[in-house]
């Protein structure tokens, strides 16, 4: 396990494809900044119903190239999302965002 990275679960859901799972790696970085700027958007416009959906696409994501903490937590905040429950939003954002950079800043040294 690299830095939140669960190498093994990714290489799984990638079907042992190394190649394949390479460039899961690489795209989830890659798309990183556009992705984490939609979410910021969607919590500063207080948009909720497109947060949740938006959080759930990156906890998909995530737990496709073996970020299961990256996914818990964009799943919390999915949940929280469609239940409109924005004192929860507001506690964890921040967290999701920075565990988020982190998964890439360990990505970009594998």
């Amino acid at each position: 396990i690299q830095a939140g990275i669960d190498v093994e679960l990714g290489l799984d859901y990638c079907g042992g494809e190394e190649s394949f799972y390479q460039e899961m790696l690489r795209m989830f970085c890659a798309q990183g900044g556009e992705k984490r700027a939609e979410i910021i958007s969607l919590y500063e416009a207080a948009n909720w119903k497109d947060y949740a959906i938006k959080v759930h696409a990156l906890k998909s994501t995530s737990l496709t190239i073996g970020a299961e903490a990256l996914s818990e937590q964009a799943k919390q905040l999915e949940l929280a999302g469609k239940a409109e429950d924005v004192e929860y939003i507001r506690q964890n954002h921040a967290a999701l965002l920075s565990k988020y950079d982190e998964v890439c800043q360990s990505i970009s040294a594998l």
